[in-house]
């Protein structure tokens, strides 16, 4: 896993979705063809989709917060007001 990918667990391991978030993660690039580990800012949005769709599931309206820190990285790849 390249750093943007990193950079995206790290604000998903920080929700109550905790050791849960690699395994998300993981299952949501892979079904939207994204190789974690040349991940790069354009992927991003792909991403952002694909989490709002389960992340509800697993952290209920904390999934607001964290899939606006993930979309906040397709700007520059870095991570922004964490």
């Amino acid at each position: 896993m390249n750093k943007l990918g990193l950079n995206v667990l790290s604000i998903m391991e920080e929700s109550n979705l905790g050791v849960m978030s690699i395994h998300v993660l993981k299952k949501q690039s892979m079904d939207a063809g994204i190789d974690l580990s040349a991940i790069n800012p354009r992927d991003i949005n792909i991403l952002t989709e694909k989490l709002r769709i389960v992340l509800p599931f697993f952290i209920g309206e904390e999934s607001n917060d964290v899939l606006m820190k993930v979309s906040r990285l397709g700007d520059n790849g870095k991570k922004i007001g964490v």
